[in-house]
């Protein structure tokens, strides 16, 4: 025996050992524990319409026999069966069992003879695999990528195996060792034609239950169980009520919800509606949140122009930036945040415009007081809310939003030209004052404590002159003295 290292010496060693690291490493190849022709014994695990499953050799191999080539009449569930196998896969598939061995040769010629004529075959699932199913005809095995098994391309393959049903060879190679067979074609000549069928019996309006599918950034794709799983779509816009709502909460795979039929387009697509098959929130929106109403509710979306406040999923109001704050602000997150929660006064509520104008509630201890709109030259109560040189900014009792706001001009507080306006009306000091001009644009009431008590002296001089006049008017001397002597 030559030392150790000797054989690394000797001239063409290291090139054998240099070629073999070159080449790369092969798995050790194991052998079936099954061959063709094999006789096995198992027993009955199961009876379907077109094949017998069998446990083989205690549970190592599940086995496959065409009942087709049954001339008894089919075993039950559990007894003993014994058959050949026809034909095994090495990756672990199902064995195809039965009384006798195929012609390979003839199975070729019929497989090259398919993939010409793209007639259909009947194969045998035997295998669910990665990116498909390994099927079995008449001993050649062959692959079938699950796009080209099922429309739905993420649809659960394991239901298909054992069973028996037809393909269109769309490659054959390598004397058959690289076959590839689809249904494509012959799924959606069948799905169109169910389609087809299906659309016919739907109408506008009809109510449907649906198996939610897919969900994409602009709606959802449905099945219709009852109407022959055919595939439908629900645009965003047909979604719901609330125009906030994500689709990824109302729609998730698998469940299933009601829809009505939108329409079918001049393609045959079938356009659903989730809105139209639940209860629309406005049908009752007058007499569930009436004007003048208070209640408290969320914040759920911040714009330039205001605040928008859900009072119900599919009814948002909006509280207007001049309405939201007494004093002049540039944008609503200065006063409210998203996602806080807002005490509120239903202002309007057009339920055929489907809008709701908002108001921020009058305060607490002046919830009782009648709502009211200022109106020129009347009469209200207000609350000194801050003091400017040029005079007084108040807000109006009973009224809410811009119409809140109000204005007396110091020359119009009754106080002597210069004086300070600080001593006599304190923040948070009520009074009355007459409406003297309303500001359109801005909302705003132009108030005069002077004009008030003005109306007051006028018209308790008016009351005078009429209680005089009364007390004067008696008559002459006689008509007195023949009163008094009746």
């Amino acid at each position: 025996m030559a030392p150790e290292g000797e054989a690394d010496s000797k001239p063409g060693a290291n090139k054998k050992s240099k070629g073999r690291l070159k080449g790369p490493k092969r798995a050790p190849v194991e052998r079936p524990a099954f061959s063709a022709g094999d006789e096995v014994f198992g027993r009955v695990a199961q009876v379907t319409e077109h094949a017998i499953w069998v446990d083989v050799a205690g549970g190592k191999a599940s086995g496959l026999y065409d009942r087709s080539q049954l001339i008894q009449v089919p075993p039950s569930v559990g007894e003993q069966f014994i058959a050949k196998v026809k034909s095994f896969s090495p990756r672990g598939g199902m064995l195809m069992l039965g009384p006798e061995m195929w012609d390979l040769t003839q199975t070729r010629a019929e497989l090259r003879a398919a993939l010409e004529s793209q007639n259909a075959i009947d194969c045998w699932v035997t295998g669910v695999i990665k990116g498909g199913l390994e099927v079995d005809y008449k001993g050649v095995r062959a692959f079938a990528p699950a796009s080209h098994v099922d429309l739905n391309v993420s649809a659960d393959l394991a239901p298909l195996l054992g069973e028996k049903l037809p393909f269109v060879v769309a490659q054959y190679g390598k004397k058959g060792r690289d076959v590839v067979v689809s249904r494509k074609e012959l799924i959606e000549k069948e799905y169109n034609e169910k389609r087809k069928e299906a659309l016919e019996t739907l109408e506008p309006d009809m109510a449907c239950k649906a198996i939610v599918r897919n969900v994409v950034s602009w709606g959802a794709f449905v099945t219709l169980p009852e109407h022959g799983n055919i595939e439908g779509v629900i645009h965003m816009s047909e979604a719901s009520h609330d125009r906030g709502a994500k689709l990824s909460e109302l729609f998730k795979p698998g469940a299933e919800i009601e829809v009505k039929v939108h329409r079918i387009d001049d393609k045959g697509k079938l356009w659903l509606s989730r809105k139209g098959a639940i209860e629309d929130p406005w049908e009752k929106a007058l007499e569930k949140w009436p004007v003048g109403s208070i209640h408290t509710c969320k914040v759920v979306r911040l714009t330039d122009f205001g605040a928008f406040i859900q009072l119900e999923p599919g009814i948002d109001g909006l509280c207007h930036i001049s309405d939201l704050s007494f004093n002049h602000i540039d944008h609503p997150q200065e006063v409210v945040a998203e996602g806080a929660e807002m005490k509120v006064l239903i202002a309007n509520i057009d339920s055929k415009r489907r809008k709701v104008t908002l108001h921020p509630a009058p305060p607490d201890d002046e919830l009782d007081v009648p709502r009211m709109r200022p109106a020129l030259y009347k009469k209200v109560d207000v609350v000194v809310m801050q003091i400017r040189d040029s005079g007084l900014a108040v807000r109006i009792v009973g009224a809410t939003g811009r119409q809140a706001r109000g204005f007396v001009p110091a020359m119009q507080t009754g106080t002597p030209r210069g004086a300070d306006l600080r001593k006599s009306f304190p923040l948070g000091k009520r009074f009355e004052a007459k409406v003297i001009d309303l500001d359109q644009r801005r909302g705003e009431a132009r108030l005069s404590i002077r004009a008030l008590k003005q109306d007051e002296e006028k018209r308790a001089y008016k009351e005078y002159r009429k209680k005089v006049q009364k007390e004067s008017s008696f008559g002459t001397f006689g008509d007195l003295f023949k009163k008094l002597n009746q």
